[in-house]
């Protein structure tokens, strides 16, 4: 069986579109987008710089295909074209899964992995990485204390991250971050090498802040729209 081919693509909204990008959140949480070959979906909000104050110029649209026919036709189906409307400018991103572990809403939507994507099968080049928790209602202050914390740290590897966005689906509950590094040398470097972030996934076991948690890393297939124009130029260089 062939690993699953996903989307990401961020919406970034004209000021007259947000209240109508807002209400498209309830209709989604009500009633998810149904698509041939269309097997998980989440349309998400964003926080500004990954905190607290929402962003309501930008929503993220996460999608799991069968296969690759049905990703490539995702800008023609009418949830796309649905949440195009009102639109600045949008981008999508292409993943395969390398590596994944954990639930999202009782399942991970991720399996299963193809051998052929896993690390070490593909040249150099940039890989996408996304958390996602849901949060114990004790744990939410405490957690959300130590987000500028995990902020700096990404600061800290600007020159390497190339995209990052916190999201989610429920406000302060429901928390998911995309990032798109240069390189999977780089995730290494952030992830085990350097103080800080290490710290901060030791206290999530240590204080048991989430009730449920998924980490999935993807290679990037190919990326469209100038908001991802960094990331083109890196893979036409690889």
């Amino acid at each position: 069986m062939s690993s699953p081919v996903i989307t990401v693509t961020v919406f970034h909204y004209r000021p007259l579109a947000r209240f109508q990008a807002f209400a498209n959140m309830g209709r989604f949480l009500m009633k998810t987008a149904r698509e041939d070959g269309l097997l998980f979906s989440k349309l998400m909000g964003s926080g500004k710089n990954f905190g607290l104050v929402p962003d309501f110029s930008t929503y993220v649209f996460l999608a799991v295909w069968e296969n690759d026919t049905f990703a490539d036709v995702f800008s023609q189906t009418h949830t796309y074209q649905l949440l195009q409307a009102g639109v600045a400018h949008s981008g999508t991103l292409y993943l395969r899964p390398q590596r994944t572990h954990g639930l999202w809403n009782g399942q991970n939507p991720f399996l299963p992995i193809s051998q052929a994507f896993a690390p070490g099968h593909l040249p150099e080049s940039p890989v996408a990485v996304l958390t996602r928790a849901t949060i114990h209602s004790y744990a939410l202050l405490d957690f959300w204390r130590h987000v500028p914390q995990a902020r700096q740290r990404l600061h800290d590897h600007q020159d390497n991250l190339l995209f990052g966005i916190g999201i989610g689906e429920v406000p302060l509950v429901h928390q998911c971050t995309i990032s798109i590094w240069r390189s999977s040398a780089a995730i290494e470097q952030y992830a085990y090498r350097q103080s800080g972030h290490k710290e901060i996934v030791q206290l999530t076991r240590q204080r048991q802040w989430y009730r449920e948690e998924l980490f999935a890393r993807f290679a990037v297939l190919k990326a469209e729209g100038a908001l991802f124009a960094d990331i083109q130029q890196v893979m036409s260089t690889n």
